[in-house]
């Protein structure tokens, strides 16, 4: 089995790239990235640079069985112009899934998110499942209403070709090699007034563990990847060592 995996030079790519080549039934990893990855990658996989958008995305694609793909800008930097950041993330993800039906591939496999959900329906409630309303691109995150969008796309894209979509749909992904999610956590620590509100954590090996699944068995549709419980803000903000939070009110 042959993997193809989008933006191998990001943190989820690289828990993937070492977890596929674990597995035995994976011959081979290509990943594409515009930047090489900073850490060598394991021996099965092999890194191309490449754009999502590039019309030439087909041709490292062909003779693979699945494609995996994570590329999305998540940290929009202020010197990216708005289409620049959606012309990557909406229509790059376009070329990619139109690239799997030109190549015929088996599967593909999504990094979504529970972000992808409609928010406004969502505050106060507990328990979504994966038939809760998806955003309808009004809320006033661009992840949010990007996430949503795309899992659209991908499901009038690649259902009439028999390619069989999976869409993981985890929160707050953590682990020993996701130390920016915790900085950011400690170095922009806030709390409101009168709430404490909860949130959802799922270890980097479980998500990995997940997508393994995915492209070694039909997985069709879209998975939480959460656990059962949650955490209080309070409570994560003191596990990470949080000093000083600064306060604001909740109306």
């Amino acid at each position: 089995m042959h993997v193809f995996l989008t933006g191998i030079s990001g943190y989820l790519d690289g828990v993937l790239a070492e977890r596929f080549s674990q597995v035995p039934e994976v011959e081979s990893v290509t990943g594409i990235d515009v930047v090489p990855p900073k850490k060598p990658l394991p021996e099965k996989a092999r890194f191309v640079r490449m754009d999502v958008r590039s019309q030439e995305v087909s041709k490292p694609m062909a003779g693979h069985d699945v494609v995996v793909h994570t590329a999305f800008v998540v940290l929009w930097p202020a010197k990216m112009p708005a289409t620049e950041r959606n012309d990557i993330n909406l229509n790059g993800t376009r070329n990619v899934a139109e690239a799997a039906v030109a190549n015929k591939v088996k599967r593909f496999v999504y990094s979504s998110s529970d972000a992808a959900y409609d928010q406004y329906l969502l505050r106060g409630q507990s328990n979504a499942t994966e038939d809760f309303p998806l955003g309808k691109g009004d809320f006033t995150s661009y992840y949010c209403n990007a996430k949503a969008a795309i899992e659209s796309m991908l499901t009038e894209i690649l259902a009439p070709a028999g390619i069989t979509l999976t869409m993981f749909r985890p929160g707050y992904i953590i682990g020993p090699r996701n130390t920016a999610t915790i900085q950011s956590l400690r170095g922009n620590a806030v709390g409101l007034f009168g709430h404490d509100p909860r949130s959802q954590y799922v270890h980097e090996e479980d998500v990995a563990a997940a997508f393994a699944q995915a492209v070694l068995t039909d997985m069709p549709g879209a998975y939480n990847l959460d656990p059962d419980d949650y955490l209080r803000l309070s409570e994560v903000q003191e596990i990470i060592g949080v000093k000083f939070a600064q306060q604001f009110p909740c109306g």
